[in-house]
């Protein structure tokens, strides 16, 4: 195993444990920074950075933790750079607090399946537009068309991004031994946003999981109270 992988395996286990500890502090009464607190103790010494979103904030895509109360119903969104040794892992999960909204679980399921298809793509020699086209194609088939609004994903190492990266006119292209993310998300304006962000590694045989972080749907449901 190469030095770059295995310092971004290394600190995906690390990025686990931050998302067990920010599941675990996402309870009533919690502040988004209650949950910016709970990353930061969990990841310790780990160099991090990451974007904390909740309800009709995660449309924004990108933000740092306020001190927004969680309510019932909200989208939770955790975007987690982590390094270990001189390489860096990226991973995105997104939560329900309580029973998602139908137009919410919808979307959330259409992004897992487009995550799944973009993922099959994934392969030395193939162009990163490719990726990035096939992604916003098959998001417009699910009545999603223009609620992606950045890259598909990007390569990962010396820094949390890197080329690859998948966007429409990008000119890049897949390598073996390349580390990339696969990071699929959805915005509605004043309502909420989803993104799902795993990391792969390209091989001869395709796209190689280095992360198996729980994202179901009825997994990223977290317990809620009625009142």
């Amino acid at each position: 195993m190469s030095e770059k992988r295995a310092d971004i395996s290394a600190a995906l286990q690390t990025a686990a444990k931050v998302y067990d500890a920010f599941t675990a502090a996402a309870t009533p009464g919690a502040s988004e920074m209650t949950l910016h607190a709970a990353v930061l103790r969990a990841a310790g010494m780990s160099a991090v950075s990451f974007d904390m979103l909740s309800g009709p904030r995660t449309a924004g895509i990108e933000g740092s933790a306020t001190e927004r109360m969680l309510q019932r119903g909200d989208a939770l969104l955790l975007d987690l750079c982590l390094k270990h040794g001189q390489h860096w892992c990226d991973v995105c999960r997104t939560y329900f607090l309580g029973e998602p909204a139908p137009a919410m679980a919808a979307a959330y399921q259409a992004v897992l399946d487009c995550s799944a298809h973009v993922r099959g793509l994934l392969r030395d020699g193939v162009a990163a537009s490719k990726i990035y086209a096939a992604a916003e194609a098959f998001l417009a088939a699910r009545g999603l068309s223009g609620w992606l609004r950045h890259h598909t994903g990007h390569g990962i190492g010396r820094t949390p991004f890197e080329a690859p990266v998948a966007v429409a006119h990008s000119l890049d292209t897949l390598r073996l031994g390349d580390v990339v993310t696969v990071e699929i998300g959805v915005y509605l304006d004043g309502a909420f946003g989803i993104r799902v962000e795993d990391d792969f590694c390209i091989t001869p045989e395709g796209a190689e999981s280095l992360w198996h972080y729980p994202k179901t749907l009825t997994e990223v449901i977290l317990p809620w109270p009625e009142r």
